[in-house]
């Protein structure tokens, strides 16, 4: 069963070259300024972080040995079964 509240939404804006990353279906949030390119959002009321956007995405990709070093850790898991 998958559970929406749960689900990790990726959207590219080529035109803004903006990355979004949310969990969970987009809404109002906080946000934090973390560095020049990356804004930390945060629920309201609970202060979870719910997402980050990362602006000028190419940019950090336009070397082949470029990487992203994010501020915080990520638990995977799967809603559902898996097959092959």
């Amino acid at each position: 069963m998958n559970n929406k509240k749960d689900e990790l939404k990726i959207v590219y804006d080529q035109e803004a070259d903006v990355l979004y990353v949310t969990r969970g279906q987009p809404e109002y949030t906080d946000y934090v300024e973390y560095a020049d390119d990356l804004i930390l959002r945060f629920h309201p009321e609970t202060k979870q972080l719910v997402g980050f956007t990362l602006v000028d995405f190419s940019q950090h990709f336009a070397n082949k040995e470029s990487d992203i070093a994010l501020p915080f850790g990520v638990d995977f898991h799967m809603h559902g079964e898996l097959t092959y």
